[in-house]
């Protein structure tokens, strides 16, 4: 089965561009030294050595590894150590998104929402922002709180669902969320006013270095991709 699906996945993305690998399937199982190269690769990432990024983890990604595929397609969207092509970059979101891995579905939520690499599809967006949402992706979780009080791609206009996703992303210690959760305590919106509440949760944000500014509730979301 995997010797079919292997060579399936050959030849479909051999149909679709010669910029990304010919075989692709996965296997979730890394040796140790795959493991010690997919850390290397990290590193380059973080301290700026896109080549030597995508030298180091397209082998990996090509045999199946979703950290690998999702920060090759990170490069491949913002030409990081190769020749920008968000077509490709959304491919390979894509396929992480198919082994269920959690920054690959947000990233081709991103993607859908943005128009990167494929067409604006409003659906796509919220299928698959809700699909990381719900593994506990905090940045998802914030994002679906922005959608339920903004009203946003089909999302009824609900402030007490708003403010249940951002206290989700909020409580795993994401700044934005903690910011607006103060906002909401601040305010009574989606939950009853609490001073001393909407103060800690200020404070946490602060502490990451989020200060509190104007009306959290008008800021739009941008994509950090």
């Amino acid at each position: 089965m995997k010797f079919l699906k292997k060579k399936a996945l050959g030849l479909f993305f051999l149909l679709l561009s010669c910029s990304v690998p010919t075989a692709c399937y996965a296997d979730g199982n890394l040796s140790a030294a795959d493991q010690d190269t997919l850390e290397k690769g990290w590193q380059a990432y973080n301290i700026g050595h896109y080549k030597e990024t995508v030298a180091l983890l397209q082998p990996l990604a090509v045999n199946g590894n979703a950290t690998a595929q999702v920060l090759i397609g990170r490069c491949y969207e913002s030409g990081l150590g190769v020749e920008q092509n968000l077509e490709t970059a959304a491919k390979w979101y894509s396929i992480a998104a198919e082994q269920g891995d959690p920054q690959g579905i947000l990233c081709l939520a991103y993607c859908y929402e943005n128009g990167v690499g494929v067409n604006r599809d409003e659906g796509k967006t919220l299928e698959l922002m809700k699909n990381a949402a719900e593994k506990g992706v905090p940045e998802a979780q914030f994002n679906l709180a922005l959608y339920a009080s903004k009203g946003r791609y089909g999302v009824p206009k609900n402030y007490e669902e708003s403010f249940t996703w951002a206290k989700r992303a909020a409580d795993q210690g994401y700044a934005q969320a903690e910011r607006y959760v103060g906002a909401c305590y601040e305010y009574g919106v989606g939950v009853e006013m609490n001073v001393a509440e909407a103060a800690k949760w200020y404070a946490k944000a602060k502490a990451k270095g989020l200060e509190k500014e104007g009306n959290v509730f008008k800021t739009v979301h941008d994509s950090p991709m």
